[in-house]
């Protein structure tokens, strides 16, 4: 064989191999942003919640519908909007409504795009689901009549992830709390390819720079730009945190580099003894509390520091004393173990 003829196979195989290492991270990256759809299987009613069905499109994005749940407070002193995470929908956030209600916080739960019952769209990574969230807040400006500055986003996992991402130049937003966020979607990059389209760990670390360019060049999506740890240094006011240890997803890690980033920590909280963003469901009446702590407390931002820590106290108590009132439509109303901050 000569010198020219191994060239050219050696240059072939070159070319074969690289359009199958583009071609599988077209595969990957496409799968990857392919939302898992969850039917809905019940709702707000099974817990006894008065609710209606909502429709409202993301901010920018009028050909996409989103379908929601509004579960209103009487005398609502405030609204809340829920942020569910990847693969999953409304329906797995609609337990703390109960507490939230009681405790006159109206509720909009809804779907992302390409989830549950709204609109089957491509995932942005986190990027493009800030606008879903961004026309969740218009749309309880304008339909319910929500106060700026009394709208509050909580998220968990992939939805606190970017709550962090959308509230700090969101004017209307008083506050946010993210629960089980990842600081960093480029850290998770190769663990949630893996999981999310049965790829293997190698495969998937060997694919990653693939990945990365076909997101940008096909879909428009940096991910180097999902960095929610970032985005939680721009707040001028607290935010409330909480993760599960021991988490097996998006490890402690990431609870504390976006503590890191906050000047005031008060409200981030390490909830022991279970799984990924499972603190509600297995430490429903602590979690609830330390989550209307931060809700009331950001209602009173401008107390004194000795009128915000005895506020502080006072709401952790009326928080419980709602609580143990509401305790008969929680689905494993058991007590709480314990909560680290």
């Amino acid at each position: 064989m000569t010198v020219r003829r191994t060239l050219k196979l050696a240059l072939a195989l070159v070319a074969i191999l690289a359009v199958l290492y583009v071609a599988a991270s077209v595969y990957v990256a496409r799968s990857a942003l392919d939302a898992e759809v969850k039917p809905l299987a019940e709702t707000p009613a099974a817990l006894g919640l008065a609710y209606e069905d909502v429709e409202f499109s993301p901010r920018g994005w009028e050909d996409i519908t989103l379908r929601g749940w509004w579960i209103p407070a009487a005398d609502a002193r405030a609204t809340v909007i829920r942020v569910h995470g990847v693969d999953s929908n409304r329906e797995s956030l609609f337990g703390l409504a109960g507490p939230l209600t009681d405790a006159g916080y109206s509720v909009l739960l809804f779907d992302l795009r390409g989830h549950g019952e709204s609109d089957e769209a491509r995932m942005g990574a986190g990027l493009d689901e800030r606008d879903d969230v961004r026309g969740a807040i218009d749309y309880v400006i304008r339909e319910r009549g929500a106060s700026p500055g009394a709208i509050f986003l909580h998220g968990n996992s992939y939805g606190g992830a970017i709550a962090l991402m959308t509230g700090w130049d969101e004017q209307a937003v008083g506050g946010v709390y993210a629960d089980s966020a990842f600081a960093s979607l480029p850290d998770l990059v190769v663990q949630e390819v893996a999981r999310r389209t049965g790829a293997p760990s190698w495969l998937a670390s060997a694919l990653r720079p693939g990945i990365g360019l076909v997101s940008r060049w096909v879909y428009g999506i940096n991910l180097g730009d999902v960095q929610p740890a970032q985005d939680a240094s721009e707040y001028r006011y607290p935010l409330g945190l909480a993760h599960c240890r021991p988490d097996e997803r998006i490890a402690l890690e990431h609870f504390e580099r976006i503590r890191a980033r906050l000047s005031d920590t008060r409200f981030a909280a390490i909830f022991e003894n279970c799984p990924h963003s499972d603190a509600w469901d297995i430490h429903p009446q602590q979690y609830a509390a330390a989550v209307l702590a931060y809700l009331d407390a950001r209602l009173t931002p401008n107390f004194s520091p000795i009128q915000r820590g005895l506020g502080t106290g006072l709401n952790w108590l009326f928080a419980c004393c709602r609580l143990a009132l509401s305790t008969l439509r929680l689905a494993d109303p058991h007590w709480i173990s314990g909560c680290s901050t």
